[in-house]
């Protein structure tokens, strides 16, 4: 994993969660179709702290989110894949 730190340590979890939730989503694959439930799934059989689990999920939301986000400006684009 990706080790990047700075003197913030709010910042620093912040971050730490975002690289484990991509690396879960990345998991996944680009696919359509991929539900909370198949997200649960990858974040119970990974080694991630079950005490990070619930940021790691928030992280995962906002991952999704800011990418179906650029989705609602034109949708004959492409949808953007992890």
């Amino acid at each position: 994993m990706f080790n990047y730190t700075t003197n913030v340590q709010a910042l620093d979890n912040e971050n730490k969660a975002l690289f484990r939730a991509s690396i879960l989503l990345e998991n996944m694959g680009n696919g359509p179709g991929l539900s909370a439930d198949d997200f649960f799934v990858e974040l119970l059989k990974s080694e991630f702290p079950t005490e990070d689990h619930q940021s790691v999920t928030m992280a995962a939301i906002a991952i999704e989110t800011m990418m179906s986000a650029e989705m609602s400006r034109d949708p004959f684009k492409e949808p953007t894949v992890h």
